[in-house]
């Protein structure tokens, strides 16, 4: 930025940050770079006409009550800071706790889980076992019926040749 642009002339600091908004980002720290070496400059000046005494403590009280309340608005600023900073601390601890809290939930859920796990299949073991020890006993109870149903059957064919034989016997 060239330094004839009004925002970067030696001036009232105050006028010079009318139009801060319009400004880029890199344009913006030139002129609180200016600013502040026109302070600077206007706080050596003061100190020369105090060394000189051209100027009294009278004199120099506005610069003096600048400089204090700059002061207090730093310590403000720094119990604000102290304040958030101490609220940061509880909700870590807060959320540190809520956190360990979950972990043992969860540890909780996981060893429900393992003993549900093992229950189920405890029982579905048995289950299985009875289902191939029943299918084992169909099985065994089919062979049964068909072999009954067989002799059944044979002693049918049996019967009604010995009846065939009685009548042919008979007549």
């Amino acid at each position: 930025m060239p330094a004839t642009e009004p925002w970067f002339t030696p001036g009232s600091c105050a006028m010079r940050l009318q139009n801060l908004e319009g400004l880029s980002s890199v344009s913006k720290s030139s002129l609180l770079r200016t600013i502040a070496d026109d302070i600077l400059a206007a706080f050596i000046c003061i100190s020369k006409q105090l060394s000189c005494g051209t100027l009294s403590a009278r004199h120099t009280r506005p610069i003096h009550d600048f400089i204090t309340s700059i002061k207090s608005t730093e310590r403000l600023e720094q119990r604000r800071l102290q304040q958030d900073l101490e609220r940061y601390r509880q909700r870590e601890r807060r959320w540190r706790a809520e956190r360990k809290w979950m972990r043992r939930k969860v540890e909780g859920l996981v060893k429900h889980s393992e003993v549900a796990y093992r229950e189920w299949k405890e029982r579905l073991e048995r289950v299985s076992g009875n289902f191939d020890g029943a299918t084992r006993e169909l099985a065994a109870l089919r062979w049964k019926y068909e072999l009954s149903r067989s002799r059944v059957e044979r002693e049918k064919l049996l019967g009604r040749e010995a009846d065939a034989t009685l009548e042919e016997t008979n007549r």
